[in-house]
This record gives C-alpha cells, structure tokens and sequence, in this order.
C-alpha cells in the first residue's frame, strides 16, 4: 500500500492535484485508514501513472478519468507520436538558439501556440522547453546570451498574448502576478497569466523580485480577487520567505485570496504550522486551471 505522498512523488502529481481528482472526478476510491490518511494499491498506482501520462499529452482529466486501466493504457501507447512532436519542437529551438536565430525562435514559439490550446502549450510545449534550454545553459552546451535569447523571446511573445486575450473590464475577476523580493524566476507566472487570460480573468502582470509593500499596495488599489505568487528557488532566501509572510498578513483581513505555487513553497510551509485560511497551494500548471474555472463559477 502507498501513502498520498509517495504517490505524489511515483507520479508526478501534485496533492492538492490528487485530492481533487479524488474528489471531482472519482478517478480512484483510496482505503481510509483508522486515522483518516488515504492509502493506495498498486493498482491506484498504476492507474493515476497513466492518467498523469495522459493529462501531461494534453488529454483533459474530465475525458478520460472514467477509463478503466486498459483503456488508458490503449490511449496512452497512442500518444507517442504527439511526443516526439514535442521533441522535435524542443529540439528546433535549440538548434535556433546555436545559431542564434531570433526570427527562427519566436517563429517556433508562436506556431506552437497557435496550434495548441494554452494550457497544453504551457504544460506539455513550453514548459519542457524552458527546461531543456536551462539544461543545455548549466552543462555548457548553449551560452548565457543564447539563453537569455530564448527567455527574451518567450516573455515578450507570452506578454503580447496576454495583452490581446482580452481587455480589462470591470465586470470581470482579476488576478495579480508576482514574486516576493529575492525570487527571479517569474516564467511559471507569465505561463499561468496566460491560462487566466484564456479564461478572461482582469491579468495584472507585476514580474518578478517585487516587494511586499508594493504587492499589497497594488493589490488595494486595482481591487484585485487573487493574488498569484511564486516561490522557485529551493530553499528559498530568508529575505523572500520574510516578504512573502508580509503579504499574507498584510491581506489577512481582506477578501483577497493568495494562489502559492513553485517548489520553495516547501520550504516556507515547513516554517508553518498551518497554511493561512486565505491562501491556496498550486499544485501545477493543470490545477491552476482548474481553480481558476472553479473560482470564476463560483464566485
């Protein structure tokens, strides 16, 4: 039998993802010990492997978490040329970059976006992409100019569709993006803006490295609903950790509810007791989406 948190670990999936498959969408019935901690069987194992492969090719959760295991194992080895797709994307744009091919970059970019839903291309194209070009960076096989190139590239081309997604309207939900002083990695940020533009959410995009002050300030001011932040670095500075603790108690007696995604947030979770009452945790790009449809249902 596997506790949650090894099956999050075997899988990929988040918790917080798990739960609300669990919950949503019956996808498996743990057994409930005496204490009330889910356990799972090999065959839950097997099973939340194959969705978690599926949803990753871009197959929605709601399509295919009522197939039984070899339904989904008949879906899954049919996947395989979406895959090399996918390869062969990550592989063009390195091969952009050696040569320093800006127009050839941007050119890849925005083809596969037109051709993909947001979240599959943020998830399954993008995403993969960043990090096999930050490999190639800390192994020496592409400089920092030719990194910054592609990082350059992609902020400016994930921005643009932000912008022309939608208008900003007074009617609408609003989110608000950014990263707490001392954390520089904004591009899970710039990613999610675009699943909340798709989704016709008011974007209001802050960038990285961004006080506390000035988060709560124009989070006051632009009337914000959901303030998305990210912790990257693991583990995470103390100056970050101090800033992001100011905004939660800053907006602890507002209606404001704050989004924490990204991998430090282990690190700050393990300074406290309990997660704040109006803090939610991402799990990933696929629960981002699916609070951000929640959210706009319900509210």
């Amino acid at each position: 039998m596997y506790s949650i948190k090894s099956i999050s670990v075997l899988t990929g999936l988040g918790v917080e993802t798990l739960r609300a498959w669990e919950r949503r969408y019956q996808v498996i019935a743990p057994r409930r010990e005496a204490g009330g901690h889910r356990t799972y069987s090999q065959q839950d194992l097997e099973k939340l492997t194959l969705l978690a492969c599926l949803t990753r090719q871009g197959h929605a959760i709601s399509k295919v978490s009522g197939l039984d295991i070899e339904q989904l194992q008949k879906l899954a080895n049919g996947a395989e040329e979406q895959v090399e797709h996918k390869n062969q994307f990550s592989e063009q744009i390195v091969e952009a970059l050696l040569h320093y091919r800006i127009d050839r970059c941007e050119q890849l970019l925005k083809r596969a976006l037109i051709s993909s839903e947001p979240l599959i291309y943020v998830r399954d194209i993008l995403a993969p992409a960043l990090v096999h070009v930050g490999q190639l960076w800390h192994e020496g096989k592409i400089n920092i100019a030719q990194e910054h190139i592609f990082s350059a590239s992609v902020k400016r081309i994930l921005l643009s569709m932000v912008n022309n997604v939608h208008n900003l309207s007074a009617n609408r939900a609003s989110m608000l993006f950014a990263t707490p002083s001392g954390e520089p990695h904004e591009f899970g940020l710039l990613m999610s803006s675009l699943l909340a533009a798709e989704q016709q959410y008011n974007c209001y995009y802050l960038g990285a490295d961004v006080p506390a002050f000035d988060i709560v300030e124009a989070t006051k001011k632009l009337e914000v609903n959901i303030v998305v932040l990210s912790l990257l670095k693991s583990p995470s500075d103390p100056e970050t950790l101090a800033q992001l603790n100011a905004v939660m108690e800053a907006l602890s007696q507002t209606e404001v509810t704050i989004w924490l995604a990204g991998r430090g947030v282990s690190c700050w979770l393990s300074q406290k007791p309990m997660v704040p009452s109006n803090c939610d945790l991402i799990a990933d790009f696929d629960d981002f989406h699916n609070k951000a449809l929640q959210w706009r249902h319900h509210n």
